[in-house]
């Protein structure tokens, strides 16, 4: 029996709670057992959830430190104290999972070696993509590779945005009906203005290319800019509008090209074909040449499917430890949009789309 314990309790961490108990009904080989939940409401949201589960809710951290809980699960947001909270789980003996890329993208390095020192795992495969397993493919999957370049949609909010949007819908409007669908939060700048995926596209260039990345160091353009005039001129040239994430590191020059910007892509391909909260990436290698994976990548639901799914890795080898990544600081890091500056919307490069 793999005993969990969530931190939060919001729409992600709720999420969670339910899939956990659907995995057992579905799969009786799955053990898992949600002991602990910590909330600052939660006597209100115990009683909302299921006020007969045997299950301990609290405000108070201590008490799921000091729980027989082998996997903290947290769903918090933000950095603090969602980095000290996962910090402290460690050194108490606890796997971590979570979802937080904020977190992931500013301490990640650390919080993975504090791991590997405690022989526990920490793992965040939800951080990044949603549904869309890109961590495991680049960890795991392309590790034998010599990655090049990574083109992606990591933000399923601002997609289903500008997807919407290209169907004549005002941005307001548009973003309406992503908050309704459980896709946008009340406050939806970090998601349009490219904050949260350059911090997803920062880990991404850790796992990738071995780079110490600071997301502040990303440049961005915001997709709230995108106007119905730039759709229709897009959409006049074979086109649509699209956020994207950019990182391309040349290992001979330790050059790293990284961006994220809404960019024209052209309707037919890949990104130009997404629709609704759906995360893509193109993966680049030495060997493998293009590598596509595609999967949901907003709301509490996909994000739930890739915290249990790091939960039934850990639980399939609670002894395993994962060795960090060696990160370098030794690169430079030149920002070359694919938008020129005036803010037309050039297509992005063909070979990747």
């Amino acid at each position: 029996m793999t005993r969990v314990a969530l931190l939060g309790f919001g729409t992600v961490g709720s999420a969670v709670a339910c899939r956990l108990l659907d995995a057992n009904r579905a799969n009786p080989l799955n053990s898992y057992e949600l002991t602990h939940v910590l909330d600052r409401s939660a006597d209100r949201k115990r009683l909302a959830f299921d006020p007969h589960a045997k299950i301990v809710w609290t405000t108070r951290i201590d008490d799921i430190l000091q729980s027989d809980a082998d996997i903290v699960i947290e769903t918090l947001g933000g950095l603090e104290p969602a980095s000290d909270w996962i910090r402290q789980a460690l050194l108490h003996g606890k796997s971590v999972v979570t979802a937080n890329k904020q977190v992931v993208a500013r301490d990640g390095a650390a919080l993975w070696s504090l791991a590997a020192r405690q022989g526990r795992q920490f793992r965040f495969e939800a951080a990044v993509g949603g549904a869309m397993p890109i961590v495991r493919a680049i960890g795991d999957g392309l590790a034998g590779d010599r990655l090049t370049r990574i083109v992606a949609i990591l933000n399923g909010t601002t997609n289903a945005v500008l997807s919407t949007m290209d169907d004549g819908v005002p941005l307001r409007a548009a973003l309406d009906e992503a908050r309704r669908k459980g896709f946008a939060e009340a406050d939806p700048s970090a998601d349009l203005d490219g904050d949260d995926a350059r911090a997803k596209l920062a880990i991404l260039c850790a796992l990738a290319f071995g780079l110490r990345v600071d997301a502040l160091d990303i440049p961005v353009r915001s997709a709230a800019d995108v106007t119905a005039a730039d759709l229709a001129e897009a959409r006049r040239v074979g086109a649509t509008i699209r956020q994207v994430a950019h990182a391309e590191y040349d290992y001979s020059s330790s050059t790293l090209n990284a961006w994220v910007a809404p960019v024209a892509v052209p309707r037919d391909s890949i990104f130009g074909r997404s629709k609704g909260p759906e995360n893509v990436a193109v993966i680049t290698g030495e060997h493998a040449g293009d590598v596509a994976i595609s999967g949901a990548g907003a709301g509490g639901g996909p994000t739930a499917v890739a915290i249990i799914s790091d939960v039934a890795a850990i639980a399939r080898d609670r002894a395993a430890i994962v060795p960090p990544p060696v990160l370098t600081t030794e690169f430079s890091i030149r920002h070359q949009f694919a938008c020129n500056p005036s803010g037309v919307f050039a297509p992005v490069l063909a070979e990747a789309v």
